[in-house]
């Protein structure tokens, strides 16, 4: 056997061998029971101890978690949902530049069971990290207070309305009718003694989100450059990609909407000198669009027109064409106390040659599958024949290696996957945030 392998492995074992033995050291220091430290725990027994105060499961990913536990002192925090009494699950839906809506749904369990509550909270764009994090906190008392009136809280509970907060069911006047504007610039630079990049981007974002429409506006450009020093000489990459995305969706009733929408490019990575697009489209949602939060599933079927341009002749000897095409997508979204789940999948082609296809999967899937045990799954999947613009001939490393040019390819898959287990005391959010 190898003399190196067997070093290795040794090597190896010696190192989990001490790795293991300054763990148990470490739980020996500071008190940890290790004989009650493995899989198995009873949720209900740790759920008995402190029963005076409602205990609380707050499942949200963009939550200040520190500054809500400070906030909300009157609460037991519980590391898993299975030991509270209130489950809380906060989801966001994005408003274009506008801003964002939090969801906040309040689920009672054991003698809060069938108690169900939901408020939103709207965050302006221009909100700081502070006033959005205090206005999360302050829905959350809000929704607490139901059942805080259960607990021997009641007593100290009380409601008032700020001083200066208009009282009149008017709603207030907008000039701007739902319209909101922004004009970005950004670079950034980076330098080294054999290397430097300098990255440009500008544009703008016109948006309007009603209840009836969705309109959005974004003429866009990027400029990227490297440079390189070598011994055989001095290498430079520039690429650019400028282009404009843009749809007009109107809503029907909560189950059907219509759209159109269009997009134009111009890509020195997508060989293309200017591609141009427009797409009307159709959307059925099999739930109603008010529970979004919590659930969706819908099917939207697009059919459109397309001109492309080339920057040079592509393998299929093309300096330019007018194409047809259509594309249906499902999607689903889920956001329930097990966890959730997004996935998509789609397809389309041309209708020039039916082989000028393509299908794509992807998904996130966030699931608690029992007490403490969380598993966590990411990935697409993409069956690729679609790719119209590869220029014809051979690609050089240098364009290879600096990613000038999109290469050929007839699929394209990333996956990821996570397990974790958590156990151990029921009060699992105390705050503590010293070194």
């Amino acid at each position: 056997m190898n003399k190196k392998f067997i070093l290795n492995f040794r090597t190896r074992r010696h190192l989990a061998q001490g790795l293991l033995s300054t763990l148990f050291f470490i739980a020996w220091l500071i008190g940890i029971p290790l004989a009650a430290a493995v899989p198995g725990d009873d949720p209900a027994e740790a759920w008995d101890t402190d029963q005076e105060t409602l205990k609380v499961f707050l499942d949200c990913t963009v939550c200040d978690l520190n500054h809500t536990v400070e906030s909300i002192d009157f609460v037991s925090f519980v590391r898993d949902r299975v030991l509270a009494q209130v489950h809380i699950i906060v989801s966001t839906h994005g408003a274009g530049i506008t801003g964002e809506n939090y969801v906040l749904s309040f689920i009672g369990y054991r003698e809060f069971s069938g108690i169900d509550n939901k408020l939103t909270f709207w965050v302006p764009r221009n909100n700081t990290w502070a006033e959005t994090r205090q206005g999360l906190v302050d829905r959350l008392k809000l929704g607490l207070a139901s059942y805080l009136a259960a607990t021997r809280f009641a007593d100290h509970l009380s409601l008032n309305l700020k001083e200066g907060v208009p009282v009149s069911q008017n709603a207030a006047s907008d000039p701007w009718k739902h319209w909101v504007f922004e004009l970005y610039l950004g670079a950034n630079y980076s330098r080294e003694m054999s290397q430097n990049a300098f990255n440009m981007r500008y544009g703008l974002f016109a948006d309007k989100i009603s209840d009836i429409w969705k309109i959005r506006i974004r003429p866009y450009f990027n400029y990227n450059e490297k440079n390189f020093k070598t011994d055989s000489g001095d290498i430079s990459s520039i690429s650019r990609r400028d282009g404009f995305n843009g749809y007009l969706i109107r809503s029907i009733d909560q189950h059907w909407s219509v759209g159109l929408f269009s997009d134009i490019l111009a890509s020195t990575f997508h060989n293309l000198s200017f591609y141009w697009d427009l797409c009307p489209g159709i959307e059925y949602s099999f739930f109603s669009y008010r529970e979004a939060s919590r659930r969706s599933l819908t099917l939207a079927y697009k059919i459109g027109y397309a001109y492309n341009n080339y920057l040079e002749r592509t393998v299929f000897d093309r300096e330019k064409e007018s194409l047809f095409m259509h594309s249906l997508k499902a999607s689903v979204h889920f956001r329930q106390p097990w966890g959730s789940i997004l996935a998509s999948l789609s397809g389309a082609h041309y209708f020039h040659d039916f082989r000028a296809n393509r299908l794509e999967f992807f998904t996130i899937l966030n699931l608690r599958l029992f007490s403490g045990f969380a598993l966590n799954l990411q990935g697409n999947f993409d069956l690729v024949n679609d790719l119209l613009s590869i220029p014809r001939g051979r690609l050089s490393l240098e364009e290879i290696l600096l990613q000038r040019r999109r290469q050929a390819t007839d699929f394209q898959t990333f996956w990821s996957i996570g397990l974790s287990y958590t156990f151990g005391s029921a009060a699992g959010k105390v705050v503590n945030t010293r070194f």
